[in-house]
């Protein structure tokens, strides 16, 4: 058997990194859990442990439970109060910051309205994490260890670059670099989908399901593929984007006002929201009746062509429509009706709620942020 030294320090990195990613999955784990698990040297996963608690990431639980005779084991974890990260979410209408520990908990938030262009984004995103520091009253800089950031649009997140947002009207903007001018952080920008369908991939779902397709439709629409536990993004941020799927048809803002139209023309009061509409569709109101089951049905073919790329185990569906048992009904049944020339009657497709709400995307920057930290892709100055 041939062995390779490779670069000590290079190692020693990769080590570090593999202990904070095990402890981030895990939650709790003695060093000789760790030791057993990685394959390293107990003197190795000793000092590696002692490194990374006095740089305040990790910190000892208490005694471990153990059936055995003889001294229990100390169990550690990732630190809670030891070290933050910042998360910018960017809707249509706002702008969140939003603080939180190393267990992804809120620490401290606020939010500004939206501002559009290359430098006006950047000037506000600068602006609200100085306000959001002050609000958490944190004196000490070097306790921010990364800023994790989700936008609509087109984004190449291995370049953190914004290629293209219509609605914040960036082109180009490669708000990583711009940014490392200002913060000396492992900073990460993605697409807010990306984001939406990690939050609730990592955060809900039962990750038994390794292909899962995420579906989002509110004002418009948009999609994720998750391949073997991966959000896939495509060649440079541009995979998931479904706006040419007749999302008129469906989309919250036009399903409003076909529904305002409609009953004006009958006469009968008129819905002033989406959830005006959904509810009276839960109620079985015969006036909506005909139109939302058009909706739904040309809705739910929409996702059929999706999973038809990828056949996936579950559909987690994010939208207007999934507060609705009977939305969310009409759907499933759709869609396993239109699948079952190529699936067996007891292999239907598992369809579900999203259930993080409709900031989820600031969870997924949260969530994304902190897996760079504990998986070695962007180590902070402490």
């Amino acid at each position: 058997m041939t062995h390779v030294r490779g670069n000590v320090h290079l190692m020693k990195e990769i080590n570090r990194a593999t202990i904070l990613g095990l402890l981030q999955k895990e939650k709790m784990l003695s060093r000789a859990q760790i030791a057993k698990t990685t394959k390293l040297s107990a003197t190795t996963i000793s000092s590696l442990v002692d490194e990374l608690m006095n740089e305040g990431y990790i910190v000892e639980t208490g005694a471990s439970s153990s059936t055995g005779a003889g001294r229990k084991a100390i169990t550690l974890e990732i630190s809670r109060d030891k070290g933050y990260v910042i998360s910018i979410g960017i809707s249509v209408h706002t702008i969140y910051a939003v603080l939180s520990n190393f267990h992804g908990a809120t620490i401290a938030q606020l939010s500004m309205p939206v501002v559009k262009g290359n430098e006006q984004i950047l000037e506000a995103i600068v602006q609200g994490i100085t306000l959001l520091i002050n609000k958490a009253s944190i004196e000490d800089y070097s306790l921010i260890k990364g800023i994790g950031i989700s936008v609509p649009g087109i984004v190449d997140e291995t370049s953190g670059t914004i290629s293209y947002s219509y609605t914040l009207e960036l082109h180009q903007f490669q708000i990583v670099k711009k940014l490392q001018f200002h913060y000396n952080l492992p900073i990460y920008v993605m697409n807010d989908t990306n984001a939406a369908a990690l939050a609730e991939y990592r955060l809900v779902a039962d990750q038994a399901y390794s292909n899962v397709l995420y579906v989002w439709i509110y004002e418009g629409i948009g999609a994720r593929f998750i391949l073997d536990g991966r959000v896939i993004s495509g060649h440079k941020g541009r995979g998931g984007e479904v706006t040419f799927l007749h999302n008129a048809v469906y989309n919250s803002e036009d399903v409003l006002r076909r529904s305002q139209r409609l009953a004006t023309k009958l006469d009968i009061q008129s819905p002033t929201s989406i959830e005006d509409v959904v509810l009276a569709y839960e109620r079985e109101e015969e006036w909506i009746e005909k139109q939302m089951n058009n909706v739904l049905l040309c809705l739910s073919r929409a996702v059929v062509v999706m999973m038809n790329l990828i056949g996936p185990q579950k559909i987690i569906l994010d939208g207007w429509f999934i507060q609705s048992s009977r939305c969310m009904q009409q759907i499933e049944q759709q869609i396993n009706l239109h699948m079952m020339d190529t699936l067996d009657d007891d292999d239907d497709i598992l369809v579900v709620p999203a259930k993080l709400g409709k900031r989820n995307y600031i969870d997924g920057a949260t969530t994304k942020i902190l897996e760079q930290i504990f998986k070695g892709k962007g180590r902070s100055v402490v």
